[in-house]
């Protein structure tokens, strides 16, 4: 489904990718975990051409892209095919949480607005946002705000959701509000790829965790096999300090 073969990413003479490959099936909920700075979301940012990787290949439901030589509707294509959730949210200011849902479905992909107000108020009902439609970013908190991206995600039907560290903005009880609506929506089969620091749920909700390391996946696996039973020094030392709970029997 979603194929990554050498990707790399430079920024002036700091490379921060260094030859990723990758493979996640339809379906497939991927957990990428590592310290700050190993390259975790630069990897999301260049699935979608926020950033441009200097060399590799993505190939996305068959279709192949040389991403150094990447054309116009190369980058659109990836661009439609994906959605990203960010941990500052992104929303527009001066339009409604159901204005920030149907704004994409209206101006992007050319849906009459009456049915773009429709399939916003479901997706808003979705996350627990019913009595919010009418409200401003202003006037929403973090946890209402990162459901309105959310659902702004879903409206463009991708094929592969991307969320870099969703919950970082929040308050324990924000993060509450919305790793529940994360977990459903990967329940419904959506092919995702979440960044994380939140280790207990990333091992909850994923079915395979990459471990990045320099730019690097230095492991990668189920996530019983990453947290359990780490093969690198480097990965072992990183996953000692994390506590997964009694919930969590490895």
């Amino acid at each position: 489904m979603l194929a990554l073969r050498g990707l790399r990413k430079k920024f002036n003479k700091n490379e921060v990718l260094k030859g990723i490959d990758l493979e996640v099936s339809a379906g497939q909920v991927v957990g990428v975990i590592g310290v700050s700075g190993s390259g975790k979301s630069t990897l999301l940012r260049c699935l979608n051409f926020i950033e441009k990787p200097n060399a590799g290949e993505i190939t996305l439901d068959g279709r192949t892209i040389d991403a150094a030589r990447a054309k116009k509707d190369d980058i659109l294509y990836l661009r439609r095919s994906t959605s990203m959730v960010f941990q500052s949210f992104h929303l527009f200011k001066y339009k409604t949480a159901l204005e920030n849902v149907t704004e994409g479905l209206t101006t992007v992909r050319g849906i009459p607005a009456a049915e773009a107000r429709a399939t916003g108020e479901t997706l808003l009902t979705r996350v627990g946002l019913a009595d919010r439609m009418s409200y401003y970013p202003n006037k929403l908190s973090g946890g209402q705000q990162q459901r309105v991206a959310i659902a702004r995600s879903l409206a463009m039907n991708p094929k592969v959701m991307l969320l870099d560290e969703p919950t970082s903005a929040l308050d324990p009880e924000m993060i509450a509000e919305v790793l529940p609506v994360i977990r459903g929506i990967a329940q419904e089969e959506h092919t995702m790829i979440i960044v994380s620091h939140e280790m207990n749920f990333i091992y909850d909700i994923s079915d395979k965790v990459v471990f990045l390391d320099g730019g690097e996946i230095i492991e990668e696996g189920t996530p019983r096999e990453v947290f359990g039973s780490p093969k690198t020094e480097r990965a072992r030392q990183f996953l000692s300090r994390v506590n997964l709970g009694n919930d969590y029997v490895i």
